[in-house]
């Protein structure tokens, strides 16, 4: 066979590779993505044009001889976000150990974005991806499946893929009961629309179960859900607290509001201590996620903490299990506890009832 050296200026194409080792495209094709049955002596020949060329790095040409490229995607919602940033860093940790390599990819929740990344993610010939966070996106998964590439989620559960998850709905209605029963009376859930993500779905339900066990009347339950709060929640919060959350006298409309959020909490607390209105004693306000500011907030935010650590690892330690022959079905539930601080006011009797 000729030798053939390519060119410094001009870029390598699967049609030069095909030519080089006297195939067709499609055979090259073929070969990269493992999608028909091709002879070894075919593939061979292939694998000796994609180095020749230098096609594709000379380490991952290795790795198609071997079916492997140690790579693993991550599609997260929100890279900016604390709660994305330290569940990625823990999943690195833990691929690192593995020699994996990870590619993150950020979809800033958007599902047009998660499409080309994903197309990214194929053509890299990764391994497996999670899906943190997300939703609505079933065409996408199934895209995926095509090319048998492993799935799991991660902060959520569509019932088909293995997944790590929290415990939403069960922590939130734990918690309406114990404020309900610390004495609050009219409650109001804030935060982002429900369908950007599954998991503040479950935050939702886990409300409304705890309000209809209380049997708290229709008349004092609240919700106010924008996209607003979802674009900047800080400005966003304080603007709807003075909207929606007030009698225009002063005065709190609800006993104590529960946000999706920790930064719309704090958005909460601020404007209405700037607005005169006492944080607990007039007003109690509950955050989400637990971020690191969270516990030097004055006052100190009471909040649902999830180890975002936990999940990043249970989420590549599964994906792995998955890519190595495991259980595809698996369905890893986490724990939520409450970090009871000094924007609500709860008994630690009453949390230790409710195994908060």
């Amino acid at each position: 066979m000729k030798e053939m050296k390519s060119s410094s200026r001009a870029k390598v194409t699967i049609v030069d590779v095909a030519k080089y080792a006297g195939v067709v495209p499609s055979t090259v094709s073929h070969v990269l993505n493992g999608t028909a049955q091709i002879t070894e002596e075919t593939k061979a020949k292939v694998l000796h044009a994609i180095e020749v060329l230098h096609y594709t790095p000379n380490a991952s040409a290795r790795n198609l001889r071997q079916k492997r490229t140690r790579l693993i995607g991550v599609v997260l919602q929100d890279i900016s976000s604390e709660f994305y940033a330290k569940c990625t860093a823990s999943m690195l940790k833990e691929a690192l150990k593995d020699k994996y390599a990870l590619m993150v990819m950020d979809a800033c929740f958007d599902n047009n974005n998660v499409r080309a990344q994903v197309s990214a993610l194929i053509e890299r010939r990764v391994e497996g991806i999670v899906f943190v966070g997300g939703g609505n996106d079933e065409d996408i998964l199934q895209e995926v499946e095509k090319y048998n590439i492993p799935v799991v989620l991660g902060d959520r559960n569509d019932g088909r893929h293995p997944c790590v998850e929290f415990n939403n709905e069960e922590t939130v209605s734990h918690l309406i009961c114990a404020l309900y029963e610390s004495g609050y009376r009219k409650f109001a859930y804030a935060g982002e629309p429900l369908e950007i993500q599954e998991n503040l779905k479950y935050r939702y339900q886990g409300f409304v179960k705890g309000l209809n066990m209380c049997g708290v009347p229709e008349k004092d339950r609240l919700r106010v859900v924008t996209k607003e709060l979802h674009i900047d929640k800080i400005d966003a919060a304080y603007a709807a607290f003075l909207k929606f959350f007030t009698d225009g006298n002063g005065k709190p409309i609800p006993d104590v509001i529960l946000t999706s959020n920790d930064l719309i909490a704090q958005g909460f607390v601020a404007a209405a201590l700037e607005n005169g209105i006492k944080v607990p004693e007039e007003l109690g306000i509950v955050g989400f996620d637990d971020i690191s500011v969270s516990k030097f907030f004055q006052p100190p935010l009471t909040t649902i903490c999830q180890d975002k650590d936990e999940l990043g690892i249970h989420c590549y330690r599964l994906l792995k299990k998955v890519i190595e022959g495991g259980r595809e079905q698996e369905h890893v539930i986490l724990k939520q506890k409450i970090q009871n601080r000094k924007t609500t006011k709860i008994p630690e009797e009453i949390m230790a009832k409710y195994m908060l």
